[in-house]
């Protein structure tokens, strides 16, 4: 400590060193400055409630403010004639269930949510933002939630 109040240049040096590195490490994300617990999002708060509630087949995760839903295999036997109808009911549920757990004023903040759903012989990708998904909740008749995710979700189909 006597040795660096003789060289004050040395002492202001350390410190800047210092914060730099402190600066690229948080920048870069590397190190032990940064935690992904501790950024505050809205997706972090829907994550929250969300992963006690979700089946052990989804992958719930956050990406930024977005929230990823991955549903690694969907519940429909491989020989079903209308596979495609009900690979979509089966989005419509999820995303009413995600609507359903989670809390509709931290869900509206989210920017996008996004679904995929694996099946052997077809994959759905969805996308929409929390906003239209918090409507999923307090529709009733399927005539009105068919409606609502045609106008508000986007979809891309990958059969296989």
């Amino acid at each position: 400590m006597k040795y660096l109040m003789q060289k004050p240049i040395l002492a202001i040096g350390l410190i800047m060193f210092g914060l730099f590195i402190f600066q690229v490490a948080r920048d870069k994300k590397w190190g032990i400055f940064h935690n992904n617990k501790l950024m505050a999002t809205s997706c972090g708060g829907v994550l929250i409630k969300l992963e006690k509630k979700v089946p052990e087949n989804w992958n719930v995760f956050c990406e930024g403010n977005n929230l990823a839903v991955e549903v690694k295999e969907v519940a429909i036997p491989p020989e079903a004639a209308n596979l495609k109808s009900l690979m979509y009911r089966q989005l419509a549920n999820h995303m009413s269930f995600v609507a359903r757990s989670t809390h509709p004023d931290i869900l509206e903040k989210v920017f996008f949510v996004r679904f995929k759903l694996t099946h052997p012989k077809m994959k759905i990708n969805a996308v929409t933002e929390g906003k239209f998904i918090v409507k999923l909740a307090t529709l009733e008749t399927p005539e009105h939630i068919m409606a609502h995710l045609q106008s508000t979700v986007q979809v891309k189909e990958d059969i296989e």
